[in-house]
């Protein structure tokens, strides 16, 4: 209901951001004033304060405003015709935004510019950052989701079971052997006949479960973004092993299981603690790990599945306001946050990583630095997918609503049928509105 108001605004003001933005002013006793909005992460606004702090430097007329919050408050600023010349976004908001032409479309001024070309950039970025055929974003930074794993719960494994050695993950993985080794590292300490440790976790957010869907060869949503697809016997039999990895093999817990002694039950504390001994996560991560260890720990590539190995990729980027009185300008700032410079701030101070091909390389591929095999990072972007089927705003809020259901799975409520059933019916509920009333995608 919150976007749905939001969205009557951008109707009702509409005619007020001309006059709004011509009352800004270009410039302010010579020098071009950039506006530059940020989400409010403390790593996020020391990345981009070193960053201004560089290209103002460096172009004397340029005075770059460094303003950060939450979408809300972008969406307010932009409703309000006093939108940041550049913001950061996710790709589910930028179409958003792009929809209602609040944002520009960057094709134009990568066509001229030769010194930018988008060759440099994964290619999973840049479909990230396309929308209708057109790019409306400047590629930052980003994740896949990998297989982190504490190595010496293997070794101590195989120790004990030298007749059964499981290997650690790698490209020849299977859902099967992903199985088998998480039954394998399930481990009751205290013979009460619950485990206390865990072979893996898994996580039915909609930055997880599509993975598994995508493997068995299903699709959430069709290419023209019409139909939710999630009642497919292909999605049905991934959320079924998802749930059997849960239930039947009782090698993750469930939504009810709590850990004794555990500081807390986050996913980044059952790991760390060593009551998990694999989870799917992106490197963000690492914020948790890095120097809060006292093990050896390692990034795998995710098991195959029947139609192979994909990995869910998730980023973000720059937009450049469609009510900026100096787009030359802000385009050239743009460029310059993307630039390897920047790719080099960023990948040092986050722990996400440069949508940059030859950054990300540098950072990632590092004999003799651990965790030992992080080029894996590499091998999943190049494997990943985005997130087609992600509807942040609009739709009577049925997406979040059909996401929902997949969480009847680890409380053990719905059978994988019934919750694929449900969240197909809600979220086709959602797409018509979508169409219906909100002019498509």
């Amino acid at each position: 209901m919150k976007w749905l108001i939001f969205s009557l605004i951008f109707v009702l003001l509409g005619g007020m951001v001309f006059a709004f933005s011509t009352c800004r002013s270009a410039s302010a006793g010579g020098r071009v004033e950039i506006t530059l909005f940020c989400w409010p992460f403390a790593t996020l606004i020391k990345v981009n304060r070193e960053r201004i702090a560089i290209y103002e430097k460096e172009h004397p007329h340029v005075k770059i405003r460094l303003v950060s919050g939450d979408e809300e408050k972008y969406l307010t600023m932009v409703t309000g015709g006093v939108a940041p010349d550049i913001a950061v976004s996710g790709p589910s908001e930028m179409h958003y935004y792009a929809r209602r032409n609040a944002i520009l479309p960057l094709d134009d001024f990568i066509e001229k510019d030769k010194s930018f070309s988008t060759d440099d950039f994964f290619p999973v970025a840049i479909e990230t950052m396309r929308y209708r055929g057109k790019i409306y974003g400047l590629p930052d930074n980003g994740s896949p989701v990998a297989l982190i794993y504490n190595k010496e719960m293997f070794d101590r494994y195989n120790k004990a079971h030298p007749e059964d050695r499981i290997d650690y993950p790698n490209d020849s993985w299977t859902w099967d052997d992903f199985r088998h080794a998480a039954k394998a590292l399930t481990k009751d300490l205290d013979g009460d006949g619950q485990p206390d440790v865990y072979g893996t976790i898994i996580d039915f957010y909609r930055n997880r479960f599509p993975i598994a869907v995508w493997s068995f060869g299903g699709e959430v949503i069709s290419k023209d973004k019409r139909r939710c697809l999630m009642d497919s016997p292909q999605a049905i039999a991934a959320v079924r092993m998802l749930r059997d990895i849960i239930w039947v093999d009782k090698s993750a817990p469930s939504a009810f299981t709590q850990f004794a002694g555990v500081s807390e039950q986050s996913h980044t504390t059952l790991f760390r603690e060593e009551r998990v001994a694999m989870i799917m996560s992106t490197r963000y991560l690492y914020d948790g790990l890095l120097g809060k260890t006292q093990f050896e720990w390692d990034v795998g590539p995710l098991p195959k599945g029947p139609a192979g190995q994909v990995s869910l990729y998730i980023a973000d980027g720059w937009i450049i306001s469609s009510q900026s009185l100096h787009p030359d300008e802000v385009w050239k700032l743009a460029k310059f946050l993307v630039s390897p410079l920047s790719a080099e701030i960023g990948m040092r101070n986050g722990r996400g990583i440069s949508c940059t091909k030859a950054i990300a390389k540098k950072f990632l591929c590092h004999p003799g630095v651990k965790p030992p095999h992080e080029c894996v990072w590499i091998d999943m972007i190049n494997v990943s997918r985005p997130k087609d089927f992600e509807f942040r705003f609009g739709m009577g809020g049925y997406f979040s609503k059909a996401m929902n259901q997949m969480y009847f799975i680890p409380r053990g409520q719905k059978t994988p049928e019934q919750v694929c059933k449900d969240l197909t019916a809600i979220f086709n509920k959602g797409l018509k509105i979508l169409w219906e009333e909100e002019g498509g995608w």
